[in-house]
């Protein structure tokens, strides 16, 4: 479930240092614009490609009403994937942004697969973690020294991974590409603690219904913190992938304080192929 979650939920989640040498300047940098009706209601249709082979469809929502978001998202298995491995899953998030700050209020995950479900329930206060029910729950057999075990200060200041996927940036900076990319997110999962961190490296056109513009193509490194193995190949590999990518396009619904960007394109190779996130559709809510 945990690998399939991460990448669901981050597209990666939905898991950011200077500007690489030889990268455009800011200045230099073709202005972002939103192609987007007046609209609160943002929706992104995505294509789940292993190399160029399709195994799944997810739709992601983000509803903005002032500073408060929802970002909810479902998605299923598809060819290949859901012959040998059929799957569903169903996620929803909610909390509030202030300039480029979440408070993550509270979170809902739900996997099935091979007609069995896992489910994911989480209450944020103040930045701490309130209360979780996960089941199946596995986290009283972690034990040192085989884990990593989590500290209650690991549990400050944290979101869960869907939140990662509404990023807010303060509304002067929306232009600045190192400003929207530059993002360190500390996540709770239920499970482990990780750091998702965003770093500028080129801006790329894109084109896709309902999206004719530019997106910030930001450098996304996983950065294992606790709750995990350790010395875990799986881990491991993740930690020191450098090619993974989150491309950030704007959306409709921000404020006189923020905007808001969210995934329109996200990449990640693996040792056994690239996995990503392609756009089917771009827009404001068509429900």
């Amino acid at each position: 479930m945990k690998y399939r979650y991460a990448f669901m939920a981050l597209l990666g989640a939905v898991l950011f240092a200077p500007a690489p040498a030889g990268s455009a300047q800011a200045e230099e940098i073709p202005v972002i614009k939103a192609s987007l009706p007046a609209s609160d209601h943002h929706e992104t249709d995505f294509r789940v490609k292993f190399g160029s082979v399709t195994v799944g469809k997810v739709t992601f929502g983000v509803a903005m009403n002032g500073d408060h978001y929802t970002f909810t998202g479902n998605g299923r298995t598809e060819g290949l994937a859901d012959w040998f491995a059929p799957g569903k899953a169903v996620i929803k998030s909610e909390g509030e942004v202030d300039g480029d700050n979440h408070n993550a209020a509270s979170h809902f995950l739900s996997v099935t697969e091979n007609k069995k479900t896992a489910v994911l329930k989480m209450a944020f206060k103040g930045g701490k973690v309130a209360d979780v029910f996960l089941k199946p729950d596995k986290r009283k057999k972690k034990k040192a020294p085989k884990y990593i075990l989590i500290k209650p200060e690991d549990l400050v200041n944290v979101m869960d991974p869907a939140s990662t996927m509404v990023v807010p940036v303060p509304y002067e900076k929306a232009k600045d590409p190192n400003a929207v990319c530059d993002h360190r997110f500390r996540v709770y999962d239920g499970d482990t603690r990780f750091d998702i961190k965003l770093s500028y490296k080129r801006n790329k056109a894109i084109k896709t219904k309902g999206y004719d513009g530019y997106a910030y193509v930001c450098k996304l490194q996983y950065i294992p913190v606790a709750g995990h193995k350790k010395k875990h190949k799986s881990t491991q590999q993740m930690a020191e992938n450098n090619d993974m990518e989150i491309w950030l396009a704007p959306i409709s619904g921000g404020t006189e304080k923020q905007s808001i960007f969210t995934p329109i394109r996200i990449l990640v190779p693996t040792w056994i192929g690239t996995f990503s996130a392609e756009p089917d559709y771009f827009g404001p809510a068509r429900s």
